[in-house]
């Protein structure tokens, strides 16, 4: 049995897809779900994110939820042994500068998480965010399937 391509290459997973799965009133929220269990379960290796990605996430759910449900939060990802927690160094900074500034459609944040996924030679990104769509590279994925 041939696994889809999504299962079998390195991915990045970006905040949306975390804000998904954390509160149910999201529209992605139960493909965020979906995609948070298999990570759980070790379906997609061991999946990408960066300390800005952490920075989001865990100050988006103290604002909408608590300082308990961040704090929480945080140390669920920092001593999950399910993701790959990258450091934002200078050299990938700097990178991140020349994307924000070439595709307006990028935040800050967004353009750090390509000039990542670049460094590391990762294509597939999990994201509900279509800013995205469309960077060379970079197929965004938002659901368990295989890319294309």
């Amino acid at each position: 049995m041939k696994l889809p391509v999504a299962l079998t290459k390195p991915s990045f997973l970006d905040t949306t897809l975390f804000i998904a799965a954390t509160f149910p009133k999201e529209k992605h929220h139960n493909e965020g779900k979906a995609i948070i269990t298999s990570i759980e379960k070790g379906a997609l290796g061991k999946p990408v994110i960066t300390d800005y990605i952490l920075d989001e996430v865990i100050t988006f759910v103290r604002k909408r939820k608590s300082v308990a449900a961040s704090i929480e939060t945080l140390d669920v990802i920092l001593y999950s042994d399910r993701l790959k927690l990258v450091k934002v160094d200078n050299r990938i900074f700097e990178a991140g500068i020349q994307l924000f500034k070439t595709y307006e459609r990028l935040s800050f944040t967004d353009a750090v998480s390509v000039a990542t996924m670049r460094d590391l030679e990762i294509e597939i990104i999990y994201s509900f965010d279509s800013g995205f769509d469309g960077i060379p590279g970079i197929t965004r994925l938002t659901a368990m399937q295989s890319s294309t």
